[in-house]
């Protein structure tokens, strides 16, 4: 099996860490506030990048690689998921979802002005065409709605999705020279530092009890699977492929949590869910095609 084919696998099972994510955060919604949550998924995250950084010699960074991944930490995790979670309580899933398929493109135009990547214009249409698949998935929902009252949701999941693209971009370069749990533990430890202050306040009103039972499987799910399980893979994968390619498969989840919906009975699939899925596969055909090394 190929390097490739291992980034491009490990990606696949991300995307159904996060595509299932929705679902199991609901269970959470109503006991847990975004600063907590935020608490939760950054320290138990740091965490376990250190258990595993400690276990084996691990390459010393210089000052300006620190400082690169100290900006890493900002806008991937505490950006990242500060806006995320405040987002949500001001607008919709489906806004949230209609808005997170600008990442692939706003990643696409941040690696071709700051990274100088290469991409095929197979790769480019297949960017494209799986935008428009996705964007049909999930506007064709009944609560579908972009009022005032969701404006200011909708900036911040906005300013979410770019941080994490940004996220993507600085992360690129590095990875050329560190392996992936050295990064994430640099990133993490400095985005802890950051996330402990600002939502300590929030953390001390929590009501530990609430939490015994499904919330605390829920938070295993969401700290261990999704924000490291996940985060693993997509830094692993970024390491192989381009910025791009990684980001595109964001494409998928809105398609995830539409089977997940069907299978525990909230939804049926339909035609336009069929057409959107034939979309985001002919961008995956499309971005997968085999280029000129150079194009990647």
């Amino acid at each position: 099996m190929t390097e490739r084919l291992k980034a491009h696998i490990s990606l696949l099972i991300a995307t159904l860490l996060f595509g299932g994510n929705y679902w199991v955060s609901k269970i959470l919604v109503d006991i847990l506030s975004p600063n907590q949550l935020v608490f939760f998924r950054t320290l138990g995250a740091a965490a376990l990048f250190a258990f595993v950084y400690f276990l084996g010699n691990r390459p010393k960074l210089n000052k300006s690689e620190l400082l690169r991944l100290f900006v890493a930490g900002i806008f991937g995790i505490v950006l990242n998921q500060i806006l995320f979670f405040s987002g949500l309580q001001y607008t919709t899933p489906v806004d949230t979802a209609i808005i997170h398929v600008s990442n692939p493109i706003i990643v696409l135009v941040l690696s071709l002005v700051f990274l100088h990547t290469k991409l095929s214009w197979w790769k480019i249409a297949g960017i494209f065409i799986g935008a428009i698949g996705a964007s049909i998935l999930v506007l064709y929902q009944k609560d579908f709605q972009f009022n005032p009252q969701t404006i200011k949701g909708n900036l911040m999941i906005l300013g979410n999705t770019t941080a994490y693209a940004i996220f993507l971009v600085i992360m690129k370069p590095i990875l050329k020279k560190y392996d992936t749990i050295t990064t994430m533990f640099w990133v993490y430890i400095f985005a802890t530092i950051m996330i402990v202050p600002y939502t300590l306040h929030d953390v001390q009103a929590i009501d530990w009890q609430a939490l015994w039972g499904w919330p605390m499987l829920s938070l295993f799910y969401i700290i261990v699977l999704v924000t490291f399980g996940a985060y693993f893979l997509i830094i692993y994968s970024l390491g192989r492929l381009s910025a791009p390619v990684v980001s595109f498969y964001i494409y998928l989840q809105p398609l995830i949590a539409a089977i997940i919906a069907t299978i525990i009975g909230v939804q049926s699939l339909n035609w336009v869910n069929g057409l959107a899925a034939s979309l985001i596969f002919l961008g995956v055909y499309f971005v997968n095609r085999p280029t000129k090394p150079a194009t990647l």
